[in-house]
């Protein structure tokens, strides 16, 4: 049986639909965590093209339009529900998902010992 661990709670998504968060279990590593539509979506901060981190340390993820996680590195777009690359130097690669839950207004990471190796 694995542990709860909360990243944060829903209530922290009323002005944005993004926020970066701390991996709880893998020193360095951020989460990125999205909001789209009621579903809530947890991509490991990290670009499959060169191992960069997404937002280049701005906190920006998204294409102009918000409809597309994007690289700042390098433009790669990624779909927000499946977090595949659609358009970029790492088309049809993928980023890391972690699958995260919704309980008692937070929001939890579902297995922390699943896609430990990067």
């Amino acid at each position: 049986m694995s542990a709860k661990i909360a990243l944060c709670q829903v209530q922290d998504f009323e002005h944005e639909s993004v926020k970066k968060v701390a991996h709880p279990s893998k020193a360095g590593l951020n989460l990125v965590l999205i909001k789209n539509d009621q579903d809530f979506y947890a991509y490991h901060n990290i670009c499959p093209h060169f191992s960069v981190q997404l937002d280049n340390a701005k906190g920006q993820f998204f294409t102009y339009d918000n409809q597309w996680i994007m690289c700042a590195h390098h433009s790669a777009m990624f779909e927000i529900k499946t977090g595949l690359c659609i358009d970029g130097p790492c088309k049809a690669n993928s980023l890391v998902q972690e699958s995260v839950y919704v309980e008692d207004g937070n929001i939890y990471l579902q297995d922390c010992s699943k896609n430990m190796n990067i």
